[in-house]
């Protein structure tokens, strides 16, 4: 059995993304500091490269991922591992996924 290596959120926040050079939207899910799992219509298959611009209410601008790797898919999700996330980019995920671990323990 394989632990994870960080908590997933469950979440709903619009992206768009480019996975092997194609563009594409849908919706983010299962949002960790170290992936996430989309919703789409847009087939990817597992390895393609895959940048995202997560886009998040409380946020005035989207998240960028700036590399992540396609590490499983089915015909309308697929999960993505982030590889590349610069500074502002990962500390504005972290204040994301820190609002929405607070407001799991208040609801």
């Amino acid at each position: 059995m394989s632990l994870r290596r960080d908590v997933r959120y469950q979440v709903k926040c619009p992206v768009a993304f480019v996975v092997d050079g194609k563009p594409g939207e849908g919706t983010t899910f299962n949002l960790s500091r170290g992936g996430c799992a989309i919703e789409t219509d847009m087939f990817a298959a597992v390895d393609d490269p895959v940048s995202l611009q997560i886009t998040v209410s409380s946020q005035p601008s989207p998240i960028l991922i700036e590399l992540g790797k396609v590490r499983w898919s089915t015909r309308r999700e697929f999960g993505v591992e982030f590889m590349v996330v610069e500074g502002p980019s990962k500390r504005r995920l972290d204040d994301f996924l820190l609002v929405v671990a607070k407001d799991k323990l208040t609801a």
